[in-house]
């Protein structure tokens, strides 16, 4: 199921950057390995398959921003859209609205912080990123999407970092930010239940 998956995220990817052959090999493995490893944490659930959903829009958006550096609209508004109609259906089923409060705070716990850097650093964040967060926000929630952002922005500053020590890059090198989003939000759909924790303790605020 997982080369599938992969099969379907590599044709995506290739019909948006029109480019079909862009990192195929890797990436298909890399998806294949990834839905092995959601079906070894959460099985054939509910979980599965809205994780599983959330991963190809991940996957699918890295290999776009790593070949365009854009983050396109389809992803991250259909991305909203699908992370809006499973809270509706979370909320339906427990008979509550926590689960859309908690889609539409996710949401703008993420993305309103990178449109406030986007609108300040002039150019220097696009609007993709923002509506990207958001997609992240939407999924984790608050808590799960705001951890996902320091991990991108504390792997994107070390790998920022190395470049320019290594002299591959200069401080005004263009370097995409989403292919670190999706790391930071890849670890917290694994490995949140350690990382939220542990970043509570350190900044002493509630998980």
């Amino acid at each position: 199921m997982g080369l599938a998956v992969g099969w379907l995220v590599i044709f995506c990817a290739g019909k948006l950057t029109k480019d079909a052959d862009q990192f195929n090999l890797f990436f298909m493995l890399f998806t294949a390995a990834l839905f092995t490893g959601l079906y070894l944490r959460f099985g054939f659930t509910a979980e599965y398959a809205v994780y599983g959903i959330f991963s190809i829009c991940l996957i699918t958006a890295a290999i776009v921003d790593l070949r365009l550096h854009i983050l396109p609209n389809v992803i991250n508004l259909s991305g909203i859209g699908l992370a809006f109609v499973f809270s509706l259906i979370r909320g339906i089923v427990a008979s509550s609205p926590t689960p859309v409060f908690d889609f539409l705070a996710g949401s703008a716990a993420c993305g309103v912080p990178l449109l406030l850097i986007a609108i300040l650093s002039k150019r220097g964040m696009g609007m993709g990123d923002v509506k990207f967060a958001a997609l992240i926000g939407a999924f984790l929630g608050v808590g799960g999407g705001l951890c996902a952002l320091w991990l991108s922005i504390v792997m994107g500053g070390v790998y920022g970092a190395v470049l320019i020590v290594l002299k591959k890059a200069t401080r005004k090198t263009p370097i995409p930010f989403g292919p670190f989003m999706v790391l930071g939000a890849l670890g917290m759909v694994f490995f949140g239940d350690f990382i939220k924790p542990l970043l509570s303790g350190v900044y002493n605020v509630r998980p």
